[in-house]
């Protein structure tokens, strides 16, 4: 239904949920045989735009500042607000 190594997307994954298709093997970060990193073709697609991450991308940094960066607009909104309760009676 789908070539091996097809970099999956949404319309890929609608035609396998149309067919009733339980399972698929997929590639991963978390499995990627190579001996240093990760390959390309296990991380996927670079989600700021929208194609396979190049080589020698430092797919470290991006994942920590996506990690990072939901507590950092924390830290500005509380920042912002100064503390300050609000009356409600």
């Amino acid at each position: 239904l789908v070539p091996r190594n097809t970099l999956l997307n949404e319309k890929l994954c609608d035609l396998l949920e149309e067919n009733s298709v339980d399972s698929v093997k997929v590639r991963s970060v978390v499995t990627c045989d190579t001996d240093f990193g990760v390959c390309a073709k296990c991380y996927g697609r670079d989600l700021a735009r929208g194609h396979i991450i190049n080589k020698g991308e430092a797919i470290g940094v991006i994942a920590a500042q996506s990690i990072g960066e939901p507590g950092t607009q924390l830290t500005m909104r509380t920042f912002h607000i100064g503390g300050a309760a609000s009356r409600a009676a």
